[in-house]
């Protein structure tokens, strides 16, 4: 029969067993939730700063088939040419998964007629 020593440590091992699937498990989540984008900006129909800092541009989702961009960029005006990190296609409109880093910021600059919305995620 089990004497008491025996049954704490049997107890204090499930425990930390528990602890270790806990730690397991947060950190599979925020894997999981950076790789389907934990963050939405939907209806875009003109340009705009959709989030400042580092993240991961997820899925982008469209109408319309006039294009546009998205740019790794802090602020609307330094959007550039040179900080485009996906071009809205032209033609076929729907659901792009994108899985590109972005360090700066995320805008978006829809042309006309095209309304967009993106998942994306925080570093």
């Amino acid at each position: 029969m089990a004497n008491l020593d025996d049954i704490v440590t049997v107890l204090k091992n499930g425990v930390v067993a528990m602890n270790d699937l806990t730690a397991a498990l947060n950190s599979f989540r925020q894997i999981y939730t950076q790789s389907i984008g934990d963050n939405t900006y939907l209806g875009a129909t003109d340009s705009n700063l959709v989030y400042t800092g580092a993240g991961r541009l997820v899925n982008v989702i469209f109408t319309g088939t006039a294009g546009g961009t998205i740019h790794d960029a802090a602020t609307v005006a330094t959007a550039t040419t040179s900080n485009v990190i996906y071009d809205i296609p032209t033609t076929n409109p729907g659901l792009y998964q994108v899985n590109v880093p972005f360090f700066s910021g995320l805008v978006v600059k829809p042309s006309a007629g095209v309304t967009l919305s993106l998942t994306y995620s925080e570093s």
